[in-house]
């Protein structure tokens, strides 16, 4: 579908120069609580009192207390609701109850049942004409659903219990959103389409005239001009805010950006629950989870609207596919904005290098600089794909030596939980569950070294933690049974690793494939020897002693390269002390975000 072919008849009158209002009656202005007059009167969307040629209207009922969500957009984004939908009337946000809260927020159509629930329980909505929203009727209604919980979590996040944690498994819901993050990178890679030769009356060499296919939609919205007095305004375009290497790199981005002199928005393009969004909300001027209220369609339009409306001069991606598609749209009518872009990783088949691959192959041109987090990534641009040096500039992802501290971090903490030893030889694996971290040749890796810990007789126990969760996790269970005689424990995912780093005294990662891990910066800042298999750019920061090749069969190599430090003690801590120096000097996170806010700077003055 084009993005063309969504613009029906409903929405012509929205592509006039005439802005698009939200007209809300006297009447009701007058029945508005306190709290609801400051929250419409912080809206980017105007609120009018009389129609105009192209008017939504505002409506309400059974407002209470709290208002619907901490956002100053709503109203924007339920505006691009209706005119991204034309087939339907209107678009409610419900006060007290979600429709699914087993998925994050996003539209759902509601029926005759629904609707009458939703408005029994209190809404604000958004029409197309002036319609009683009391009555049973057959408009066609759309909903937010997973409204009010996602309200709360963002303006009272709880902090997770222990136990509350132990549930924390990977659910159906999720599993569903890694498919689809996987499934817009493999369309990302496959871009541009082919399309199938056919012949119909709508062949192009057959017309007089032809509909544009490639629009910009003159949409002029009644919306506040934002004053971001004198500060820079900047786009960080992200897939989702969910727990991975790329998304903290972007989140710690975010939060080091001086904001006296940036006004950032966020844009996630990934169905998600994006849990990290209540992270930045006091860092940002606005976030838009995109898929909660537009089609994909319609993605690309709104990514040149927020530009124009918002004057951004800086767009910078974060592994956003829609954002990469965009950007055949944005450069056509923005010129001049800068846009840049951070790569990780080179991904293994079947998304065939993944982003790195995708960028190079499908959107050079539009890009004016790459930010790669190791010389291996600068290495295949420039070899692969011809790039010139002066377009690519390498920052390490580096590490909070200052906040990953073994000093900082009472000792015992994981052990005492998972009831081991003090004496124990503790040997960790810290990462998702899934093919590319390789969690089952850490399994196989264990049953090796116990079997020769056995053998030498040593008297301390020996016992491996695996810290995680993922699609694998009933298959590592599986194996873990059978391991008999090799006692191996799991440990939930956790958002502070340190204590697992702490208690560890050796890590042992099997990864397929690589960027440069962050467990690699984090653990030795924590002052704890980890052995990586030899792939990505690991040779980049970790000595060749700790690099294992990565040939099969890949758990005996691991086994003999741990070994000498699972036996001596003091090894293992000289070890620990060089990798925690070397990252002091050399990787400490603040050299990131001076080199960015740099660059930033470089691109912004054009050179």
């Amino acid at each position: 579908m084009t993005i063309s072919s969504i613009i029906s008849h409903k929405t012509e009158t929205a592509l006039a120069s005439s802005p698009i209002c939200c007209v809300l009656n006297a009447a009701q202005r007058n029945d508005l609580p306190l709290n609801w007059r400051n929250f419409l009167a912080q809206q980017t969307m105007h609120i009018e009192l009389v129609p105009k040629e192209n008017s939504f209207f505002l409506d309400f009922a059974h407002l209470n207390e709290r208002t619907p969500c901490s956002s100053a957009n709503l109203l924007e984004q339920m505006t691009w609701a209706l005119l991204a939908h034309p087939e339907y009337d209107r678009v409610i946000w419900p006060l007290f109850s979600s429709i699914n809260i087993k998925l994050p927020l996003q539209l759902l159509a509601l029926d005759i049942h629904a609707q009458a629930a939703t408005i029994q329980q209190g809404f604000i909505s958004l029409s197309r004409a002036t319609i009683d929203l009391e009555a049973h009727t057959s408009y066609k209604t759309l909903c937010f659903s997973h409204a009010l919980i996602a309200s709360e979590t963002i303006n009272e996040p709880a902090p997770l219990s222990f136990s509350r944690t132990l549930k924390n498994k990977l659910s159906l819901e999720q599993k569903l959103f890694l498919k689809r993050k996987a499934d817009a990178l493999r369309e990302l890679l496959s871009f541009p389409r082919k399309n199938k030769t056919t012949v119909n009356k709508n062949t192009l060499a057959l017309g007089k005239s032809w509909s544009a296919e490639f629009i910009r939609p003159e949409l002029h919205l009644n919306a506040e001009v934002i004053n971001h007095k004198q500060r820079i305004p900047v786009l960080i375009a992200t897939h989702w805010l969910e727990l991975g290497g790329a998304e903290k790199f972007a989140i710690d981005l975010i939060k080091s950006l001086p904001k006296e002199r940036y006004a950032i928005y966020v844009t996630t393009d990934i169905p998600s629950f994006n849990h990290w969004s209540c992270d930045i909300l006091g860092q940002v001027e606005a976030i838009f989870h995109l898929p909660s209220f537009l089609p994909h369609s319609m993605m690309t339009i709104f990514y040149e609207y927020l530009i124009r409306s918002r004057q951004i001069r800086l767009m910078h991606l974060h592994h956003a596919a829609q954002a990469y598609e965009a950007l055949y749209h944005i450069r056509r009518f923005h010129p001049q904005l800068q846009i840049l872009d951070s790569l990780h990783i080179i991904e293994l088949p079947p998304n065939e290098g993944g982003y790195v691959e995708a960028s190079a192959r499908n959107f050079e041109a539009f890009i004016n600089h790459h930010h790669v987090i190791s010389y291996y990534l600068k290495n295949f641009l420039m070899q692969r794909w011809r790039i010139p040096e002066k377009k690519i500039s390498v920052t390490y992802l580096n590490v909070d030596s200052d906040y990953f501290n073994p000093e900082l971090i009472e000792k015992g903490q994981m052990r005492h939980t998972l009831n081991i030893p003090e004496n124990a030889c503790v040997v960790g694996f810290i990462g998702r569950f899934s093919t590319q971290k390789q969690p089952l040749e850490f399994i196989k890796s264990a049953q090796l070294l116990q079997q020769r810990w056995q053998a030498t007789q040593q008297t301390q126990p020996l016992i491996f933690v695996m810290t995680g969760s993922g699609l694998l996790e009933l298959e590592i269970k599986k194996a873990i049974q059978g391991a008999s005689g090799t006692s191996i424990l799991l440990h939930p995912q956790v958002s502070d690793t340190r204590p697992i780093y702490q208690d560890c005294d050796v890590l042992m990662m099997p990864s397929a494939n690589e960027g440069l891990a962050l467990v690699s910066y984090e653990a030795m800042a924590m002052q704890t020897p980890i052995f990586f298999t030899d792939v990505g750019a690991q040779n980049e920061l970790l000595p060749a002693e700790f690099l294992i090749t990565n040939t099969s069969p890949l758990a005996p190599k691991f086994a003999d390269a741990i070994w000498p430090y699972l036996i001596d003690a003091e090894k293992r801590q000289q070890a620990g002390i060089k990798m925690r120096n070397y990252i002091g000097e050399n990787h400490h996170h603040q050299q990131t975000y001076t080199e960015l806010l740099a660059l930033y700077q470089q691109l912004l003055n054009g050179e």
